[in-house]
């Protein structure tokens, strides 16, 4: 009974109470502290799986650059810049807590010059990106306008190309054009390709009715070979040097005239006027 007696009065006693309290005091700052620590540590590790993903994603951004995806590029380097300003703020938060806390842990600090100095490094890094990413973007588009610009100007050259093209065709064909007739001299006469003659005069060719009259067959001397005349007898008015043509007879006896020569034969004149009977 006297030793539980005494207890009591230990228990109830103020020095007791007030090394209760110091005790709780010191259990409190104790669990305060670990988690500051866990808190700080855990600050640093996810600044440095930042740092980490930076790391990986330069050299992917690098190899973009020089493939040419710039689009792309350019989106990673944003995004990685975002990255580095969080993680920044990070920085500062701990740091200012750290400091309203008074700690003076050398190794602390250490690590968090080692992570701001990283951090700026990164930076500039991607700053550096950045530019020359930009510098190749401008390039391309400048590449892209030369591009248009030499297509329009091919364009314009094919246009132009076309013209000609068909202004040559057209003197071309006006070049190779020949016309000629095959009909009997009575009817020659009337359609002022003949003169009328008389007792003593023959009949004689009209050049200058030849340009505009409409009864001349045209063709492309450079495919007319032969002309089916439909007569067995036949006489060529125009002058067409011998030897540059015949005229074959058929297994009808009908007359054809072949032409063996085309530029002998077009030399002298392009109309060819052939009297029939």
């Amino acid at each position: 009974m006297f030793l539980l007696g005494v207890t009591s009065c230990v228990e109830k006693s103020r020095q007791y109470q007030t090394l209760l309290a110091e005790r709780d005091s010191i259990a409190l700052q104790y669990e305060n502290v670990n988690n500051e620590f866990d808190s700080t540590l855990s600050a640093i590790n996810e600044i440095e799986q930042a740092l980490d993903q930076v790391r990986a994603a330069e050299g992917i951004i690098m190899v973009d650059n020089q493939e040419g995806n710039k689009k792309r590029a350019l989106s990673q380097i944003n995004a990685l810049q975002n990255t580095l300003q969080e993680n920044r703020t990070k920085i500062e938060d701990l740091e200012k807590r750290l400091n309203e806390q008074g700690s003076k842990s050398k190794a602390l600090g250490a690590t968090i010059a080692r992570l701001k100095n990283e951090i700026a490094e990164k930076d500039t890094f991607i700053n550096n990106l950045m530019a020359e990413v930009q510098a190749g973007k401008e390039q391309i588009t400048a590449l892209n306008e030369q591009v248009i610009t030499l297509n329009d100007t091919i364009q314009t050259l094919g246009v132009q190309n076309a013209a000609q093209q068909a202004v040559i065709k057209t003197q071309d064909a006006s070049m190779n054009t020949v016309w000629y007739i095959a009909a009997t001299p009575k009817n020659m006469v009337e359609m002022g390709i003949l003169t009328n003659g008389g007792l003593f005069k023959s009949k004689k060719l009209q050049p200058q009715n030849f340009s505009d009259s409409n009864v001349f067959v045209q063709a492309d001397r450079r495919t007319l070979t032969s002309i089916p005349l439909n007569t067995k007898k036949a006489t060529i008015m125009t002058s067409h040097p011998e030897g540059s043509y015949n005229l074959v007879n058929g297994e009808d006896e009908m007359l054809t005239l072949e032409i063996t020569n085309t530029e002998a034969f077009w030399k002298v004149s392009n109309y060819l006027v052939v009297a029939i009977k």
